[in-house]
């Protein structure tokens, strides 16, 4: 039965009496329920009953008369109606009892208004008449409702809309992996005149499509702009729209409209579309940037009110008349940032691993920081921007990939594989069989090199053609060239581009077959490789390694990379955090903000949600950056001589190529921790772990020398004493010792936090839950505190292990600094906000360690 909600005023009580009588009939034979708030009962909540059963109603009627115009309560529901009509589509039936300006409401002018031509009820010679023509509309409506609620999906379409396509198959615990379970609405960039103005979350665009009305999305191939289209097709069907999904291979030829019938009779199983009104179908238009005749087809839509068109590109809409999509609300799909990973591998996780939480309370977290840190090293933000795009299909192939088991007896690493079978995985989507997947291979690890080789990545046409002589005067080809060509182009693995420069698609793939190829040919490539690995700190040349390494096991690289790693800030000794070495900085170890237990119970998803807003407004900086070249560093209110500034990029350089050799070591071991031996694993996870090391002596060497920190504190001083102007006439002025002690106090600090970046690095550079006893076997033959740190550091992050006891025991030993103890009581805290913990555990963290918690913390302050 249809639900209908009367908004009246009550002085025209009797009005709605006798439309009641009039509704008598249609509640009778189980068509519609009215509702109206004298059929609230006696001890319900008011206001909520109203809102209840606003939401739920099928059509509103608004009895409009002076009465219910000057009724605040009655002007609240009718916005409130509106609303409903612009998020839901819920119909509004303004009902015009009495003479009076309802038409200067803008809103309600819009709507139909009965009796017909909005003629007042109190204006029919006899008001039933008018009652009557109210019924007839209302049963028109009534009528067009219950059609479009009786139609149904076909099977076939219906398996269309759950379907996840190639990824159907991918999920080890699920028969078929459908779009319910894993679909994460993406964050879009709204478009105005070509210039981005602001984010938008896609996850309110169900709500608002009907208000947007027409709306363009764009997105790059596999940017999952097809699953936005079912997700809203089955949003605005539940609305008792009449969506319409229209994607042609053949360029969209032939009259829009045939097409727009062909489709509606290929998805709903009866009735034909002539029998709606325009304004409840909704064309959904898929790579409508393959149409032919788009301002043609756009000209036809016009009659529809609501209409969604998908394209690769906003801007390849080059109309003759810009007029044509002025009304529409332009959106581009924006990668994934790290909130919305996080989302996606949540989601993943809980198909297989919802049941097993209970075993250990932070099992699910643990899976999460797994699966998250393979996500981001495989994208490639680990070291930099990334080499892959951060969109699902990519992140849920990522995360398929390394679920399979690969073959025991390859030579390429777990990681490696998930790459190799992503690119499989699109060229078996163009029909490429097994027996034909090596002759694409091998092509693809040539012609990646001779670009490669070009120092370039991409090709003329003639040095395309120059690449085809080479490699047929090589290799036997038994499929055409163009066939090979077009295939690839058509996933977008490589193709020519608008200048007509061939090149692949992603950087991934790119890198990928570089590497393949100096693998395959190492004893001739070897000053490549040790150019390579010479020269890291280069984004290209890290990934380029981080792949050669995934495709073989030669300890050539492996020898290289130590060898440069030895090298590196050798002039200093590796930091060991002992008490003679850090005597200077226990000195000041009154002035470090001391580390702070959370409350029991304290919400950790919260704490979470915090970091990964913090990543993710980093990668959305990324995103809307242009950046055509690495900016140098710019420094304020100094002026640097070349040698000054020869000093400062050296410094640069060094720390780039540092900490990115370090994180190429860390992934090699992370990926090869199950086939390189032990004697290996350790040797370079502990010359990584120095290299670190040796970058933190170099900074206490700065900080300990005394005229630095005066220096430093000065210039502090002065930008204290800067703020002073802007400070607030209430507030009480420092006195100058009381500022120089401030300067002193933000200059250590800054120093200890310097300290914790460069050994959080490390642990997370270096870390895995597969190398546990590697970290713990380096910590035990250094015996130093700074490897004792980072060994329980990795314990934490990665093994969900906190050893309280054995951290307690360590501290009290006398060459274990008091900055060293400050450190492990930071990582302590982080990890304890980040995981659930029990009361117990915590009140031991607090006795064993002399840790306090924030609550004490207040309590005491109130105290004094």
């Amino acid at each position: 039965m249809l639900k209908l909600f009367i908004s009246y005023s009550h002085k025209d009580e009797d009005h709605i009496d006798k439309f009641l009588n009039h509704l008598a009939p249609l509640k009778n034979n189980g068509i519609i329920d009215e509702w109206y708030d004298r059929k609230i009962l006696t001890g319900e909540n008011f206001q909520n009953s109203i809102d209840h059963n606003l939401d739920e109603a099928d059509f509103i009627l608004l009895a409009i008369s002076d009465n219910f115009l000057a009724s605040p309560a009655c002007i609240e529901e009718k916005d409130r109606a509106l609303e409903l009509y612009k998020k839901k589509g819920i119909r509004v039936i303004p009902v015009i009892l009495s003479p009076c300006l309802w038409y200067k409401h803008k809103e309600l002018s819009e709507l139909l208004a009965v009796p017909t031509d909005g003629k007042p009820i109190t204006k029919f010679d006899d008001v039933n008449s008018g009652w009557l023509d109210v019924l007839e509309w209302l049963e028109k409506v009534i009528e067009e409702h219950k059609k479009i609620q009786g139609l149904e999906l076909k099977e076939e379409f219906s398996i269309f809309l759950e379907s996840t396509d190639i990824l159907s198959k991918s999920h080890k615990s699920k028969d078929l992996l459908k779009l319910e379970d894993i679909f994460t609405y993406p964050i879009l960039s709204t478009y105005d005149d070509k210039e981005s103005r602001k984010r938008y979350n896609s996850i309110d665009l169900p709500d608002e499509i009907l208000d947007f009305g027409k709306v363009i999305i764009a997105g790059e191939k596999q940017s999952g702009k097809t699953a936005i289209c079912k997700i809203l097709f089955s949003h605005l069907r539940k609305l008792n729209f009449v969506p319409i999904y229209i994607r042609d291979k053949n360029k969209f030829l032939g009259n829009p409209e045939n097409l727009i019938n062909k489709a509606y009779s290929e998805q709903y199983s009866d009735r034909e579309l002539k029998d709606f009104n325009p304004s409840r179908i909704v064309p959904i238009i898929d790579d409508f940037h393959f149409a032919k005749h788009q301002e043609k087809i756009i000209s036809s839509l016009d009659k529809y009110k609501t209409q969604l068109i998908i394209v690769d590109d906003i801007f390849g809409l080059n109309f003759n008349n810009q007029n044509l999509i002025i009304d529409y609300q332009k959106f581009k799909i924006r990668e994934f940032t790290a909130i919305e990973r996080d989302e996606l591998i949540k989601k993943w996780i809980k198909i297989t691993e919802e049941s097993k939480i209970q075993i250990n309370p932070n099992h699910l977290q643990k899976s999460v920081d797994d699966k998250t840190e393979l996500i981001e090293r495989s994208l490639g933000k680990i070291l930099g921007k990334g080499i892959m795009p951060s969109y699902p299909f990519f992140i849920l192939s990522l995360l398929a990939a390394q679920d399979i088991q690969k073959p025991l007896d390859q030579e390429i690493t777990s990681q490696g594989h998930c790459y190799q079978a992503l690119i499989y995985l699109y060229l078996r989507k163009e029909a490429v069989t097994n027996e034909q997947i090596d002759i694409y291979s091998n092509f693809l690890t040539e012609l990646a090199f001779f670009i490669y080789s070009k120092k370039s990545n991409e090709i003329t046409e003639e040095q395309f053609d120059e690449f085809l002589n080479y490699y047929t005067g090589k290799f036997n080809l038994p499929i055409s060239v163009s066939k090979i060509v077009q295939t690839l182009a058509n996933v977008s693995i490589c193709k020519f581009d608008s200048f007509n420069q061939f090149g692949f698609s992603y950087e991934y793939i790119f890198y990928f077959f570089i590497a393949k190829y100096i693998s395959e040919n190492i004893d001739q490539n070897k000053s490549t490789i040790d150019y390579l690995t010479a020269n890291l700190h280069k984004d290209e040349n890290a990934y380029i390694t981080i792949f050669i390494a995934h495709h073989t096991k030669s300890s050539y690289i492996l020898d290289e990379l130590l060898l440069n790693a030895q090298i590196l800030f050798e002039e200093f000794e590796p930091s060991t955090l002992n008490s003679e070495e850090l005597s200077f900085f226990d000195k000041n170890e009154d002035k470090i903000i001391k580390a702070l237990l959370p409350e029991y119970n304290h919400d950790t998803d919260h704490e979470r949600k915090k970091i990964l807003q913090r990543k993710a407004e980093l990668e959305e900086d990324e995103i809307e950056e242009v950046d055509n070249s690495r900016t140098k560093p710019k420094f304020e209110n100094r002026k640097w001589n070349d040698e000054e500034m020869d000093e400062i990029e050296m410094l640069d350089t060094n720390l780039r190529l540092s900490m990115k050799t370090v994180e190429v070591m860390g992934t090699i071991i992370k990926n090869r921790s199950g086939s390189l031996n032990l004697e290996s694993l350790e040797n370079i996870f502990n010359e990584g772990m120095k290299v670190h090391l040796r970058i933190l002596s170099s900074f206490l060497n700065v900080i300990k020398d005394e005229d630095a920190e005066k220096g430093m504190v000065e210039f502090l001083k002065e930008r204290l004493d800067s703020i002073k102007e802007d400070r607030e006439e209430n507030e009480k002025e420092l006195k100058p010792e009381e500022v120089e002690k401030l300067a002193r106090k933000i200059f250590w600090n800054l120093n200890f936090g310097v300290v914790h970046g460069i050994i959080t690095k490390a642990i997370h550079s270096l870390g895995s839950s597969n190398l546990l006893t590697i970290a713990e076997n380096v910590s035990i033959k250094e015996g130093t505190p700074s490897s004792f740190i980072v060994n329980h550091g990795i314990r934490m992050w990665y093994g969900k292990n906190l050893r309280i006891n054995e951290i307690a025991e360590r501290i009290e030993k006398n060459n274990f600094s008091k900055t060293a103890e400050s450190l492990i009581k930071y990582k302590i805290v982080e990890h304890v906000r980040l995981h659930k913990m029990g009361y117990k555990e915590l009140k031991k963290i607090e006795k064993e360690l002399n840790l306090s918690s924030r609550k004490l913390l207040v309590e005491n302050r109130k105290k004094n």
